[in-house]
């Protein structure tokens, strides 16, 4: 495939995309206007996938960062859809070689079949039981384990109503959000009745708020904040009432939770929020931080991110009709 046709491609994947997120805007219009209006440019591109100056060696930066597998870990991450998208199964492979129980796995494994998929996927009811197990074996190795769990019940539109749910509300959304919360508190209340449990730090986190908008009827100047707890902990906190943070504190943060020691309490652009050390939100403010963070980076572009985005999309998009690698 010559540069121009991978172009070529890549911008139909950002022409799909831009219609996703902005439905309204896009209706009627053609992919050409569509293109006019997220156009990608040669420059673009080269960051994309040139590595032609990628002198350094990722797997030197990413030896930078704590990796659970060198520290004795077995790690394994569930999910109820395709491992493949948004590049979850490059992130779990390059950082641990994570055994990925994904839809796929499922299939492959004869535990459900095309025609019992449901959702993305399979639904969380599966994702809980069989987490369960999985746990359950991991937990009678000889080795401490990280594993991961991805619920996605809850997402938009409209998420996904459990055929053992209760229907106490007029409104799907609620009846989907109250059954996900019993499940979430019944699964925690079981990892705690367990032996190994003396030992286990649980993370519960949301990757981004709600995206149905008009379900939520917020009080104005009420900001929506993405769920997250952390229970039995390592660690004791040393500042933890109204604390102004981002994503990216959760890394030295959830590290610091399992008993890891932080030198300067920082890692990348976090800070390890049971510190007193102030995260760079509250040194700089939230509006400064997210402006310097939308400016271009060509060194992470160049150095580090080289063709990976590319490859990616692409394996997300591989099966499509319209792609001939």
């Amino acid at each position: 495939m010559t540069l121009e046709e991978k172009k070529q491609q890549y911008q139909k994947i950002l022409v799909e995309e831009y219609r996703s997120s902005h439905p309204e805007e896009t209706e009627g219009l053609t992919d050409e206007e569509v293109t006019l209006m997220n156009p990608i440019t040669d420059a673009d591109f080269t960051f994309l996938i040139g590595n032609e100056l990628n002198n350094i060696n990722k797997e030197d930066i990413l030896n930078e960062v704590i990796k659970l597998k060198e520290e004795g870990y077995n790690l394994e991450a569930m999910m109820g859809s395709y491992a493949k998208f948004g590049g979850r199964y490059e992130y779990l492979i390059t950082h641990g070689q994570y055994k990925i129980f994904d839809y796929e796995y499922a299939l492959n494994q004869n535990l459900i079949t095309e025609q019992e998929s449901k959702w993305w996927g399979f639904e969380d009811d599966k994702l809980f039981d069989w987490s369960k197990q999985e746990i359950i074996n991991l937990s009678k190795e000889d080795k401490p384990f990280n594993y991961i769990m991805l619920t996605a019940d809850t997402h938009f539109p409209d998420g996904y109503l459990s055929e053992n749910a209760e229907k106490k509300f007029n409104n799907q959304y609620e009846n989907v959000y109250a059954y996900s919360s019993k499940k979430i508190y019944e699964f925690v209340s079981w990892i705690q009745e367990q032996p190994f449990y003396k030992n286990t730090t649980i993370v519960i986190i949301g990757d981004h708020l709600g995206m149905q908008d008009n379900f939520y009827n917020t009080q104005k100047g009420y900001i929506r904040t993405v769920y997250n707890a952390i229970i039995n902990p390592a660690i004791e906190e040393t500042n933890s009432k109204n604390r102004v943070f981002t994503t990216m504190d959760m890394f030295p943060t959830i590290l610091a939770s399992i008993g890891v020691q932080i030198e300067g309490e920082k890692l990348g652009l976090g800070t390890n929020l049971y510190s007193g050390v102030p995260t760079l939100a509250e040194t700089i403010g939230i509006q400064e931080l997210d402006t310097e963070l939308k400016k271009n980076s060509s060194f992470y572009n160049k150095k580090i991110l080289g063709d990976d985005y590319y490859t990616i999309k692409v394996n997300e998009r591989k099966g499509d009709s319209w792609f001939d690698e």
